[in-house]
């Protein structure tokens, strides 16, 4: 009976709770544009954001032919099955304990086509810090990282390592597209915490910048 509540049940009460919040938060968008002009040059991208701040993109970029990853944990099976009612492609894996296979299926699903999207310091953290697949993908892929963010309120920030924002109904939001970074075609180790530095300063700017302007929605 446990198995099967954790299995059908939760997921669709976590499916209809993030739907009920979401439809009612008003949300602003900013740079949205960005994603016109690389539809346009028929550039590809790979979207990044913070652990802590997914809870409204989930609704927003449901059924886009994204897929996302989602390790093979009881709690990440069954934040998959939420993300497959939103109409996301599966991603197994973890940066932690599969590193290779993941980032393998995130490239063989980018060649299908799918738009790959990274919680780039989940899934255990630390908060804030970059782990480098997303980098790694957009170089094997010739695509270009685009960092996304948001800030609400009213929210309950959740006494979690990722400090988890989940809006409260009816609350408004700014959701906030940050500038494509082209990564280089080098992969060494040198390189690519360079650019993982760049990513975390870029994430981190955009995300205090949203927290700032959400008063004056």
């Amino acid at each position: 009976m446990k198995d099967f509540i954790y299995k059908n049940i939760l997921p669709y009460l976590g499916w209809l709770a993030i739907n009920i919040i979401s439809i009612t938060v008003r949300i602003c968008t900013e740079n949205e544009h960005i994603l016109d002009t690389l539809k346009k040059d028929g550039q590809k991208f790979v979207y990044i954001f913070w652990h802590g701040r997914q809870f409204l993109l989930v609704r927003y970029f449901s059924n886009r032919n994204i897929a996302i990853m989602s390790s093979t944990s009881r709690d990440g099976l069954l934040q998959a099955t939420i993300l497959k009612k939103f109409g996301y492609e599966i991603v197994y894996g973890s940066s932690t304990k599969s590193p290779v296979r993941a980032l393998i299926g995130a490239i063989q699903k980018m060649k299908l086509g799918y738009t790959l999207a990274f919680a780039v310091d989940g899934p255990t953290g630390p908060i804030y810090k970059p782990k480098p697949g997303a980098i790694y993908v957009a170089k094997k892929m010739n695509a270009c990282i685009i960092p996304v963010t948001f800030s609400v309120k009213p929210a309950i920030i959740m006494k979690s390592w990722d400090k988890y924002m989940l809006p409260k109904p009816f609350a408004k939001a700014i959701l906030l597209y940050g500038k494509p970074f082209y990564p280089s075609n080098k992969t060494d180790d040198e390189t690519i915490q360079k650019e993982c530095l760049i990513l975390e300063k870029q994430l981190k700017q955009m995300t205090t910048d949203t927290d700032q302007k959400i008063d004056k929605l």
